[in-house]
């Protein structure tokens, strides 16, 4: 359930300074399922089902790392219920206020500017349904195919096993990688801001100059900080660490051993890395936080020429910034690694534009013109779009091992190519000398290193033929990616493949060229006839009864 309620006045303070002042409250339920069948958070606290049993079979041989004291199996799903339905807690903490103001400074300049705070809405979310879906495995032998005991009319002698549902309380998928959604879920919230000023020059052209800014707080992100293995366990090495890879690694006697059937934590041994996990019955617990942060700002200038004479142009240019905290360099950390956000693009232009030009009939040159003439020579019309745009970040893969000035990543534009995008020598390329169970301090961001860049540019030629009055052709000639620049997909950031550093792949379409008939038919309202009229044709006031109007146009493609 959503519901919403805001106040909105516009203020006329004096003849040159406006203001628009609100206030809005959002509420947004937590999704619910109609039978309640769904996980509804984590208990973190309560004692398995088996902790007795693991702790009892833990004592007869423990690790040195954990002593059977300090062995706890607990926590496990916690699901919904009559009393209980959503699968969150709502966020009532939602209050929006916004205030703009716009001040005339001079006959054509206008200062504007505005303030406001928006909720992010979650839509349906938390949707978690552990214990609801059971697949039946068929076995078709119980001694290794000298008797079978399922066929192809028969694939399930026992039976077809159904879900537990919600049965089975805290034990439902132990022994398994899960997640869950806490309770006190929050709504991601935005505050923005814009100062800028509107100038409008003779011609018809418009010049508008803008600072604008956003900051993202309560963010939606994702993390295994709940079960991860502690970071005293793991190397702080600059190198791949062997005897830490070995120690982590190394099979032990397994405490949950025939506890947690039709895992790969019911046997007899278990890597220590395991039993090292606050929450070991499980293989890694994901969950959500709801205080990850972003930053944007942003330089906008965009001029105008609105449409006269045949002519219209639009350009704008940014240069901008967007940072973000919403990412864990390790599972370990409690703190956000602040980086670019994957779609901060530095510098953007846009270039768009119609114009008609003017040949022909009705127009500066060619106004005399007629039959083939002007059939030829009239009524063309020429349109584009250019996009120019810088590349956005790339990150590298959390375990690679670099040896050099991460300012010599970047190449210069010249020497960059899809076979060699960045500097790719300081890189640990060999398999066996590659991190593992370390403590990562090197960022994933190195500075300069980017994605392609934008490069696209779409035009088109119409031809407007004029049959008779009430009948006009038109020819289209579109050219998407004109000029057939090529946009490659990013390249290879594994140390570890041939492809390291190379892009193997196109992002975008080549060139593509349509062409397209348009055929558009002008039809006239019949006269009126005493006594009868169509629905909305009334003869306008002072319209002589008997005349004919226009109705709309009427396009055939």
């Amino acid at each position: 359930m959503y519901h919403s309620v805001f106040f909105q006045d516009d203020w006329k303070v004096t003849e040159r300074l406006s203001l628009n002042l609100g206030l809005r409250y959002e509420y947004e339920g937590p999704t619910d399922e109609r039978y309640n069948r769904n996980a509804r958070g984590f208990d973190l606290a309560s004692a398995s089902p088996i902790e007795a049993q693991a702790k009892a079979q833990y004592a007869q041989s423990p690790i040195p790392e954990v002593s059977p004291a300090n062995f706890n199996v607990k926590g496990g799903y916690l699901f919904a219920g009559a009393g209980s339905r959503g699968f969150w807690t709502a966020d009532k903490n939602n209050f929006q206020p916004r205030v703009g103001a716009a001040y005339r400074m001079f006959h054509r300049t206008v200062l504007r500017g505005g303030w406001g705070v928006y909720m992010v809405p979650f839509i349906i979310a938390g949707a978690n349904q552990p214990g609801f879906s059971q697949p039946t495995n068929i076995v078709p032998s119980l001694d290794s195919g000298l008797t079978f005991v399922a066929n192809l009319m028969n694939p399930f002698p026992n039976g077809v096993e159904n879900p537990p549902g919600a049965k089975d309380g805290l034990a439902t998928f132990m022994g398994r990688g899960i997640s869950f959604v806490p309770l006190s879920a929050a709504n991601g919230m935005s505050q923005r801001w814009e100062v800028g000023m509107q100038h409008e020059f003779r011609g018809r052209w418009l010049f508008e100059g803008a600072y604008v800014g956003s900051k993202g707080y309560d963010l939606a992100t994702g993390t295994n900080i709940v079960d991860a293995v502690p970071q005293k366990y793991l190397s702080t090495s600059p190198e791949r660490d062997q005897p830490t890879i070995d120690f982590l690694g190394q099979i032990v006697p397994n405490p949950f051993r025939n506890l947690i059937a039709g895992t790969g934590l019911n046997g007899a041994t278990v890597g220590r890395s395991q039993l090292l996990r606050p929450y070991p019955h499980f293989t890694g617990i994901g969950t959500n936080r709801f205080d990850g942060s972003s930053i944007y700002h942003s330089a906008q200038v965009k001029l105008e020429k609105r449409f006269s004479r045949g002519f219209t142009a639009l350009m704008s240019y940014t240069m901008s910034r967007l940072l973000e905290k919403a990412s864990f360099l390790n599972e370990q950390d409690t703190q956000y690694e602040e980086r670019l956000n994957s779609a901060d693009r530095r510098h953007r232009w846009v270039m768009s534009g119609v114009w008609e030009l003017p040949f022909g009939k009705g127009h500066a040159w060619g106004s005399g013109w007629s039959g083939v003439t002007n059939t030829l020579l009239g009524g063309w019309q020429v349109q584009g779009i250019g996009q120019l745009q810088t590349g956005g970040p790339l990150n590298f893969d959390a375990n690679y091992l670099f040896r050099g000035d991460r300012n010599t990543v970047a190449l210069p534009s010249g020497q960059r190519s899809i076979d060699r995008w960045f500097n790719t020598d300081s890189f640990e390329r060999s398999t066996a000398r590659q991190l593992g169970s370390n403590y990562r301090t090197a960022p994933r961001q190195f500075p300069g290193v980017e994605v392609q860049g934008l490069n696209l540019w779409d035009l088109s030629i119409i031809k407007s033929i004029a049959i008779r009055e009430s009948l006009r052709l038109q020819v289209r000639g579109e050219f998407l990616n004109a000029f057939n620049h090529p946009q490659f997909n990013d390249p290879d950031r594994t140390p570890t493949n041939s492809n390291f550093g190379k892009s193997t792949s196109q992002n975008n379409l080549p060139r593509n060229v349509q062409i397209a008939l348009k055929l558009l038919r002008r039809a006239f309202r019949p006269a009126p006839i005493a006594g009868f009229s169509l629905p909305g044709a009334a003869p306008s006031a002072g319209r002589k009864a008997g005349g004919s109007q226009e109705w709309p146009p009427h396009t055939v493609n």
